[in-house]
């Protein structure tokens, strides 16, 4: 018949898909790290870690890491979290991807954010976080955002400690559906956890307003 395969395929250089496997070399392409980070909201608190090490060292910033090559996202998410913070009861829901190329100064890393929320009582989660493995401090913050036009403002406060940061909201790129956000100089957060930040506050909002 016209349309009849035949069985192994080859491709253009006629290999089978074992041989094509066999011969490729992945170290011919730049190959990105890839993290996650998680923005957790309890009530109008947000989980912070203090960075116990470089590059930005002693910012503040979003409990997350490095995806281990035997997991995904959301389990390199989860183990993160726990890890740097204990905070483990928790309902995650993916964000748009954040991948400028200049985004973080150690090498081309994309980060894959994460909005969590207590799947339980949040006054248990406010009480039961405390910092570990390489941060040098983890709490819950409590903060007020404010929308203005383009601009969102947000206060930060622990205590007698307070930070300030604001986020410009641009128009998506062409072709996306995904709002964008930037960090207006300067910002308390390391990277662009600001921007994170906005994101998962607007998806939040989202949430509270379609219960």
């Amino acid at each position: 018949m016209k349309n009849e395969k035949t069985y192994p395929l080859l491709d253009k250089n006629g290999l089978t898909e074992q041989e094509f496997l066999a011969s490729y070399r992945a170290d011919r392409y730049e190959r990105p790290s890839v993290t996650a980070d998680v923005v957790l909201f309890a009530g109008e608190s947000v989980l912070l870690i203090r960075r116990g090490g470089h590059p930005f060292l002693g910012r503040l910033a979003l409990p997350g890491g490095f995806v281990e090559p035997n997991e995904t996202v959301f389990q390199a998410a989860r183990r993160e979290l726990q890890e740097e913070t204990g905070a483990d009861d928790v309902l995650l829901k993916q964000l748009p991807v954040f991948s400028a190329p200049d985004r973080d100064p150690r090498t081309r890393i994309i980060t894959v954010p994460f909005l969590a929320i207590p799947s339980g009582p949040p006054e248990t989660l406010l009480s039961s976080v405390s910092a570990k493995d390489d941060a040098a401090d983890a709490s819950f913050w409590t903060f007020s955002a404010r929308m203005e036009g383009d601009l969102l403002t947000v206060t930060l406060e622990r205590g007698s400690e307070k930070e300030r940061f604001a986020v410009r909201r641009l128009p998506p790129e062409r072709g996306s559906l995904d709002t964008r956000y930037v960090a207006v100089p300067p910002c308390p957060l390391a990277c662009d956890h600001a921007a994170i930040f906005a994101v998962a506050w607007e998806e939040l909002q989202k949430t509270r307003s379609n219960k």
